[in-house]
């Protein structure tokens, strides 16, 4: 009995399981690690860090930097807390390094055998990636290594290559066109009306009421007790500490609490004129009035066993500041949030004198070879002159911008105005959320609303993850199913090549 020999070329396959590459995702509240292929981070880690001073006998003081969640909300005598990254840039690299060796140490990580993945900020500088390559590379002798624009990964995840990506982080909210799986980085605009933007939000209204937010350290026993005026105060029995308890460490731990209180509190609303006929006393008859409130009344417990009451109202005025920044919940100017920041805080965030590459052109924009052939002359002058002299605009960059506090609905919108006409209907149907504060109740819905009535020609569509996982780590699940691909492996950059061709012009010619 005889077989007949296949005909058909067998199906080439390209697998990436043999090389378990590592993800690294430095965002400004957490900081995500784990393996490419896997569908959430190993390891999720908060990006700050402890310095605890010690003195010696003779005078001398030593400094010890600790990470992790345990010891960074564990008190300890000269414990400061430090941040390593603002803006989801990287503000200390020589602690980031240290942070960094902790998590592979954590993993059993062995450098020598791995490649290594690292998603970037769209605002990353030149500075920054020179010495992520470095650090990398050099420092801590990975076998391989790329760098990846965290909304790139964000599109990744979503199986979306031209998309709009709408990342609502902690300290930045950032909106970045994608063609093609690439960013247009000159098209990027942000503001600072972000998580820490509500955090303080609630911070400055229980300090009206005289309420203040104790954390978990201190607090021994305590007792349940409502808030009723300003005259209500918590019955709690405080632990004692035989040394000082630094400011920083008191204010990063408060951070869990507000993180809490967002969470559990707040709701967007699309229509706010009900909010602000309740908010005037327009409320019809008293009896259905008081029966409407104690329905939406809905009641915190800060540590210290003081229940705080939050209406309806009060709830969804915070959530909706992030689409009118000037309408607050507080009587005063939110505290560092005085100057508006209208989108250009992208720009003052990059230093202009940094090089940048040229912004990608889709490839049925291309120019003509002879026009092509003359940019290419010199790598070293491959910088889009504007961008170094730190304008960094496009030909689309008049867009009137509101001298006030440019929200989320009109911050999307101004980047879809500066797009060229044939992109515009096909990002406005692929606008994708994510980052933690993106996860309020209600935003999704109030921002395809606002999106609607300023575009009634266009089909607004947008997507977001329903798993609070993939939309808080969007980035690095992105990075992960790209890591793990078999065709991604001709894009690596080996330690040889590193050392053959330089850090500026991969940064050049790879790393746009």
């Amino acid at each position: 009995m005889s077989f007949a020999a296949s005909t058909t070329a067998a199906p080439q396959v390209y697998g990436a399981d043999e090389i378990n590459g590592i993800v690294l995702d430095p965002g400004t509240y957490t900081t995500k690690i784990g393996f490419a292929g896997y569908d959430s981070p190993s390891l999720i880690i908060p990006s700050y860090y402890g310095e605890v001073t010690n003195s010696a006998e003779d005078g001398s003081s030593t400094n010890k930097r600790v990470f992790g969640e345990n010891s960074l909300y564990t008190p300890k005598a000269n414990l400061e807390i430090k941040p390593l990254i603002k803006n989801n840039i990287v503000v200390d690299w020589d602690a980031s390094v240290e942070q960094y060796q902790y998590l592979f140490k954590q993993l059993s990580i062995d450098p020598a055998d791995q490649p290594l993945l690292l998603t970037e900020s769209t605002l990353n500088s030149y500075k920054n990636k020179e010495q992520a390559l470095q650090v990398f590379l050099e420092q801590e002798q990975f076998s391989a290594f790329y760098m990846v624009k965290q909304p790139t990964c964000v599109s990744f995840a979503h199986g979306r290559p031209n998309c709009l990506v709408v990342d609502i982080g902690h300290d930045i909210v950032t909106v970045t066109p994608i063609i093609d799986g690439i960013c247009l980085k000159n098209q990027v605009m942000g503001t600072k009306y972000a998580g820490a933007f509500l955090n303080q939000q609630f911070i400055q209204f229980l300090n009206e009421k005289k309420i203040v937010i104790d954390s978990t350290y201190k607090i021994k026993s305590k007792k349940s007790v409502y808030w009723e005026n300003e005259e209500s105060k918590p019955d709690y029995v405080t632990k004692q500490f035989d040394f000082p308890i630094s400011e920083s460490f008191d204010e990063f731990a408060k951070l869990r609490t507000l993180q809490e209180m967002k969470e559990t509190l707040l709701a967007a609303t699309i229509d706010t004129t009900s909010d602000a006929a309740t908010e005037n006393g327009e409320t019809g008859t008293g009896d259905k009035s008081m029966s409407q409130d104690d329905e939406d009344l809905r009641y915190f417990e800060i540590q210290n066993g003081l229940s705080v009451p939050f209406t309806k109202q009060e709830r969804t005025k915070i959530s909706n500041s992030l689409f009118d920044p000037l309408e607050t919940l507080c009587s005063e100017a939110i505290q560092g949030w005085e100057t508006p920041h209208n989108g250009n805080i992208i720009k003052s965030l990059v230093n202009g004198s940094d090089k940048t590459s040229k912004e990608y052109v889709p490839l049925r924009r291309t120019k003509k070879p002879e026009e092509e052939d003359k940019d290419k002359m010199d790598i070293d002058e491959n910088v889009d002159e504007k961008t170094s002299n730190g304008a960094n605009e496009t030909e689309n960059d008049n867009v009137d911008l509101p001298k006030t506090g440019l929200g989320l609905s009109k911050l999307i919108q101004a980047v879809l105005d500066k797009l060229d006409v044939d992109l515009k209907p096909q990002l406005a149907n692929n606008i994708i959320l994510t980052g933690s504060t993106s996860l309020i109740p209600g935003l999704n819905s109030r921002l395809h609303s606002d999106l609607t009535l300023s575009n009634p020609s266009l089909k607004i569509r947008i997507h977001s993850a329903g798993n609070t996982i993939e939309r808080k780590y969007a980035s690095w699940i992105g990075g992960s199913i790209l890591s793990s691909l078999g065709t991604f492996h001709q894009l690596w950059v080996s330690k040889a090549e590193y050392e053959e061709v330089g850090a500026e012009r991969l940064i050049v010619s790879r790393f746009r």
